[in-house]
């Protein structure tokens, strides 16, 4: 269940850990590989097909699709609808999650990280420097793969390296360029200094990613937020693991959640998602708290290597909106993306 374009960037930067996006080929594998400099000016409609077929191995159907691995191609080339214009808008999602945990009566049972400042420019941040706890993580409101985590008590911030580094995250980059997933295009080009989740001393920090057709969890799985290996452990709703592709095994690798925090797992996860015909809904457990982290409307790009079976049942499931259909809360989605919201160090 990684990103089918494969790896990011990592490195360890004094007290930094950077996460910098996918890494570009060397000449001469970019001039045939999907992140070098021809492949985004391609159609986006052909574009979607050779990705599809360089993951999977065959010609997808996005015009009548059956999969949902299809159907994730279809949103891509067809829905622009404004629901889904601000999920990839970490400050406008973030709000977003907020109202509905709130309407739900859950909102102070799952913490949301709390937003320290907002902005193009990191000489402003740095300016208030001395307002930050030891331990937070830098960036990009509109990109995905990219960011810093910061432990100032190990070392002083390199302000110099982390200005070189957002600076490059203010561009567009391949989720809009190569990608084509719209809803980023629509995200503001702005970087966050946000709280940081788990302790240092704090016994791992857990990722718990749930996917949701029409307010309904499918599954949801689960993974070391720091781990390099990629592992994963699926579940179904009741707690049972399954194996997401044909041929793997089940990692064994993390203990399942409790049923408390499963429970209340997926109630978040239905008051999250309950407008989204297909939406995936991300989720941190640190020392017992669960904490809120983003949504994500093009899970894994729809190139995943699942099984035909789970392909199919998703795919069967996963209801196709009418993109003619008037939306009465349109004015809501886009009031999430207006302005520029300030970080409480700023107030």
């Amino acid at each position: 269940m990684a990103r089918a374009l494969g790896g990011r960037a990592e490195g360890y930067v004094a007290a930094m850990i950077v996460r910098d996006g996918p890494k570009r080929p060397r000449f001469p594998l970019s001039l045939i590989h999907p992140l070098g400099p021809l492949f985004r000016h391609l159609p986006l409609s052909l574009r979607r097909h050779l990705l599809y077929l360089r993951a999977l191995r065959r010609w997808g159907n996005f015009r009548t699709p059956r999969l949902a691995g299809e159907k994730t191609q279809w949103r891509i080339l067809n829905d622009r609808r404004p629901l889904l214009a601000f999920v990839e808008d970490k400050l406008a999602s973030k709000e977003y999650i907020r109202r509905a945990l709130a309407s739900a009566g859950i909102l102070e049972k799952i913490r949301l990280p709390a937003t320290y400042w907002v902005g193009t420019d990191l000489r402003e941040l740095e300016a208030i420097a001395q307002k930050l706890p030891a331990r937070w993580v830098l960036k990009p409101n509109h990109s995905c793969g990219r960011v810093i985590l910061i432990d100032s008590s190990v070392k002083p911030v390199n302000w110099t390296e982390l200005a070189a580094i957002s600076c490059r995250w203010l561009t567009r980059d391949e989720e809009e360029l190569v990608m084509g997933h719209w809803a980023y295009s629509q995200a503001r080009h702005l970087l966050i200094a946000e709280e940081r989740v788990g302790a240092a001393n704090a016994n791992g920090l857990i990722e718990l990613k749930v996917l949701s057709l029409d307010g309904e969890a499918q599954y949801y799985f689960q993974a070391d937020r720091l781990n390099h290996k990629g592992l994963y452990d699926c579940f179904m709703p009741d707690g049972t693991p399954f194996l997401w592709g044909e041929g793997d095994a089940l990692s064994q690798y993390y203990p399942a959640v409790t049923d408390e925090v499963r429970h209340l797992l997926l109630e978040a996860a239905r008051a999250i998602s309950a407008p989204f015909d297909e939406i995936r809904t991300d989720f941190f457990l640190s020392e017992g708290e669960l904490w809120s982290s983003e949504l994500a409307a093009y899970t894994t790009s729809g190139l995943s290597r699942t099984s035909s079976e789970m392909d199919l049942r998703l795919g069967s499931r996963w209801r196709l909106p009418d993109l003619t259909a008037p939306d009465p809360r349109e004015a809501e989605w886009r009031a999430l993306l207006e302005g520029t919201p300030k970080g409480t160090l700023q107030r």
